[in-house]
């Protein structure tokens, strides 16, 4: 990049800066905005600017024709833009924009954030225009008192926390001679999950059964079958009975069952690759465990979790995952 490009990327940034720290101080993040005069901005379009300059050449005209008619037409066009400033302006005041909890999504899905606009200046609310830069923008009319709910989706392409930015709350309404818009800041995010990985088996123990780890105890109680005779064995546990039929001395064998959860470790994944590759085998280690409804528990370096099961054991070790090695509140980059 040569020497201007640098120099007006600097002064871009810094203009950007700038700004962000203006708009904080006027609209400062919150769970719930009402749109006033504080907060709305308004200015003529691209067709506000060419009706200007048409209003200017009707009136040099009606000046160097001295023609009456031009002069009313010209002061009527005038009004009608004076008075569309007001309406315009209007269409935007009283709306209080909230926006809903947002679910969890995984990293390469688009997190859904649903804005909540109601109107509070009893009137009717034409042509809104909602959009996040990095989104698409969405449209929304309200009728007098009335509500309207919109889904607006934003990529996540890595896990952590995505925060939108601000929101552009745009209007053109009545005549698209002017644009009334306000950036509202609201105080939320999403809690994105690694990415699930595509292979990976899990981690099981050999002697694990639907029991649990399986051990063989001499004073266990859970009978499991016969073996030989050995010598040392306990005679308590000879089968005397088919020693008494005819057949060889036999050992009754008994099983205990030490632990029925599945421990998911860090260290399990060493082979995996680099980090984001172990949280997304352990992702996908989760996912696999709570469809069977089993019983496990998650260690990471700088978390344990303890065995359960159910929905809410799932959320929490995927939120561990997701925030693991990230700075309070941040994403990853």
């Amino acid at each position: 990049m040569s020497f201007l490009g640098r120099a007006r990327a600097a002064l871009r940034a810094a203009v950007e800066a700038r700004w962000e720290r203006w708009l904080a101080r006027r609209v400062p993040a919150a769970r719930e905005i009402l749109l006033v005069q504080g907060n709305v901005y308004i200015m003529p379009s691209a067709a506000g600017f060419a009706f200007f300059a048409l209003l200017l050449a009707m009136l040099l005209a009606g000046i160097n024709y001295e023609n009456n008619l031009v002069f009313a037409f010209t002061f009527l066009l005038g009004g009608m833009f004076v008075v569309a400033v007001l309406h315009t302006y209007a269409n935007l005041a009283g709306l209080r924009l909230s926006v809903l909890p947002v679910r969890p999504v995984f990293a390469g899905e688009r997190a859904v954030f649903s804005v909540h606009l109601r109107d509070e200046g009893r009137r009717c609310h034409d042509n809104i225009e909602l959009w996040w830069r990095q989104g698409e923008p969405a449209e929304a009319r309200l009728v007098a008192g009335g509500e309207n709910l919109s889904a607006l989706h934003l990529p996540a392409p890595r896990r952590g926390w995505l925060r939108p930015g601000r929101l552009r709350v745009r209007s053109y309404y009545p005549l698209g001679l002017l644009r009334a818009w306000s950036w509202v800041d609201f105080d939320v995010a999403c809690l994105v999950y690694p990415r699930p990985a595509a292979v990976g088996a899990l981690p099981l123990d050999s002697g694990r059964s639907d029991q649990g780890i399986a051990t063989r105890d001499a004073g266990a109680e859970e009978f499991s079958g016969f073996r030989r005779y050995a010598p040392g064995d306990p005679l308590r546990h000879v089968a005397w009975r088919t020693l008494a039929k005819g057949q060889p001395l036999q050992i009754r064998e008994y099983l205990s069952f030490a632990d029925r959860s599945i421990w998911l470790d860090w260290e399990q994944t060493l082979w995996a690759g680099g980090t984001e590759e172990r949280l997304s085998l352990l992702c996908r280690w989760v996912l696999e465990l709570h469809q069977t409804d089993t019983e496990y528990g998650l260690v990471l370096p700088d978390t344990r979790i303890e065995p359960a099961v159910g929905d809410v054991q799932r959320d929490r070790a995927l939120a561990a995952l997701a925030v693991f090695g990230l700075p309070a509140g941040g994403n990853s980059s």
